[in-house]
């Protein structure tokens, strides 16, 4: 039943689609409801995945400094934010870092964190395949700062991308501690027009990584660049989950 009506929906107009996809949603599991919302992008029917308001999803990253409180945008950037959510959901941040502290731009003052699952790729030789860290699959499409309205401030919530092979979105985590229009989809974005999606904001925790941006940078790493940006000792991920749901005992 799932897969005709998947196949029916092309002859739908834009509200019949948007009526039919509010009647499934709910029985989606998030991978599939990542799949699904793709699906829209590649077909050019952003309006089916924006139409009716979802509230934003709240996850606490739990370090050894203290919590984390993401609030992450499922409205406006449904496909994006629920790929992360899956990581999460699946209990692959649990035990994830915070490894990373640059500045993309002329300004010394750090500008990101970046964090998540993909640390020891940092120090592979040859060709890194993200199924040996269990990222099971990249995300080919996304929104686009342009096609969701949020911007790379202050406290966004940002993913970041594959930028040594396919360019495609990975599940780590770029929190930005100022301003990054670099980062925006652009004719002059980076590293290229597409930039990278925002999915949400910090609520709470803009101090505590601040203070990450005091460690020493003197981690190793066989990317060249982003040598002098890897933090010698990272910050530990404890635990991360849904705000709303307790955490899962593993």
């Amino acid at each position: 039943m799932f897969e005709l009506s998947i196949l029916a929906l092309p002859v739908r107009t834009p509200a019949k689609r948007q009526t039919h996809i509010s009647t499934i949603r709910n029985k989606l599991t998030t991978a599939t409801y990542t799949l699904f919302c793709t699906l829209f992008v590649a077909l050019g029917w952003n309006e089916c995945i924006s139409a009716e308001h979802v509230d934003p999803v709240s996850v606490i990253l739990e370090t050894e400094l203290g919590n984390i409180e993401l609030s992450l945008s499922l409205n406006e950037a449904p496909v994006a934010a629920s790929y992360l959510l899956e990581y999460i959901d699946g209990g692959l941040y649990d035990g994830a870092t915070l490894y990373r502290s640059a500045s993309l731009d002329s300004n010394p003052t750090p500008q990101i964190i970046q964090g998540g699952i993909l640390a020891a790729a940092l120090n592979t030789n040859g060709t890194v395949n993200p199924a040996d860290y269990g990222v099971t699959a990249l995300l080919p499409l996304w929104e686009s700062t342009r096609e969701s309205g949020l911007l790379h401030r202050k406290g966004s919530v940002s993913l970041a991308r594959d930028l040594l092979s396919t360019g495609q979105v990975i599940p780590e985590l770029v929190l930005c501690l100022r301003d990054v229009p670099s980062m925006d989809a652009s004719p002059n974005g980076r590293p290229d027009s597409r930039g990278f999606p925002v999915i949400g904001e910090v609520v709470t925790g803009m101090t505590l990584l601040n203070s990450v941006t005091d460690r020493e940078l003197e981690g190793a790493t066989r990317i060249s660049f982003l040598q002098g940006q890897i933090l010698t000792t990272p910050v530990i991920i404890t635990r991360a989950y849904r705000k709303n749901a307790a955490p899962i005992k593993r």
